[in-house]
């Protein structure tokens, strides 16, 4: 990182939600599977490392701004 600060948990969780959403209307992954509010109820080590993907891409996004 380039001095950004990293982002909150709320902003990767809010951002997690948004990509679930899209993702699940613009049919990327299958509807059967578990929604994000579902995966954070039930597996907490799928919601981690989903997350971290979220972490990452918004961490990438405060970079390319910087």
């Amino acid at each position: 990182m380039t001095g950004q600060a990293r982002p909150t948990l709320v902003e990767i969780e809010a951002a997690a939600r948004a990509l679930d959403k899209a993702g699940r209307h613009f049919h990327w992954w299958p509807t059967t599977g578990k929604s994000y509010d579902e995966l954070a109820a039930t597996d907490p080590v799928g919601k981690s490392e989903f997350d971290g993907i979220v972490e990452q891409m918004l961490i990438a996004a405060a970079n390319v701004r910087a």
